[in-house]
């Protein structure tokens, strides 16, 4: 694959997760033709438009001109300069994929768990952010969606690391594994990533990193970076 093509898988998983997001908080959700939007809801950390392709189509300017003030754009191909559209540039951030490792899924280790209940969805929460009005971003109806994992990582019964999966879309006949809203102890990036992503050598895997002082750490797990993309917030 080009680098290119990469992103655009990379684009699409992430919009998926935002798709979601953004149905269980009561917004209308569309793909489109090089795009993805969702509508009547705003919510807090998550873009209202994420770009699925590097063409600026006629249809993508009527979005952007009728998205409400403080609505985000996640431009995944860091491609488009808004700045005459009435948006501001809110940061950029390194596209991470990492190519499958194996052909065989192994046993998840023990200390590898997923959320399945409200219960535990509320503790992997207190983990993920101390800001409780953050945690409704998340509610348990996110646990039905079949393509979405709430993964932690334990250790004496304590929550060490966490992030959010989720799944697809397909390539060479394997879905996409993403990786968002990675959390870990102080100083344990390269152990929680490792330890989060161990039970998918055979599948691609793709994240992004804002801090470009951590991307040495992805590139000792085999993440390789493939490209740039950039929010944007309306004014």
């Amino acid at each position: 694959m080009t680098p290119a093509e990469t992103v655009q898988l990379c684009a699409r998983n992430n919009a998926l997760w935002c798709d979601a997001v953004l149905k269980a908080a009561g917004a209308k959700t569309d793909f489109h033709h090089g795009y993805w939007h969702a509508s009547g809801k705003q919510v807090p950390l998550f873009p209202n438009i994420v770009t699925l392709n590097a063409e600026h189509s006629s249809d993508l300017t009527t979005a952007l001109s009728e998205l409400p003030s403080k609505a985000a754009v996640k431009d995944s191909f860091d491609c488009l300069d808004l700045r005459t559209s009435g948006f501001e540039k809110l940061f950029s951030s390194t596209w991470l994929f990492r190519s499958q490792k194996g052909t065989r899924k192994p046993t998840s280790p023990p200390d590898w768990q997923k959320a399945q209940t409200s219960e535990a969805l509320g503790k992997w929460l207190t983990a993920w952010n101390k800001s409780e009005s953050l945690h409704t971003l998340f509610p348990p109806k996110l646990l039905e969606f079949p393509d979405i994992d709430f993964v932690s990582i334990r250790r004496d019964d304590k929550i060490q690391g966490g992030a959010v999966l989720n799944y697809g879309p397909s390539h060479a006949g394997k879905e996409i594994v993403g990786a968002s809203n990675i959390f870990h102890r102080k100083s344990w990036l390269y152990g929680a990533l490792h330890a989060l992503i161990e039970p998918f050598p055979h599948r691609p895997i793709c994240t992004y990193e804002t801090d470009t002082e951590l991307l040495p750490v992805y590139r000792q797990i085999g993440f390789e970076d493939v490209g740039t993309l950039t929010v944007w917030q309306k004014l």
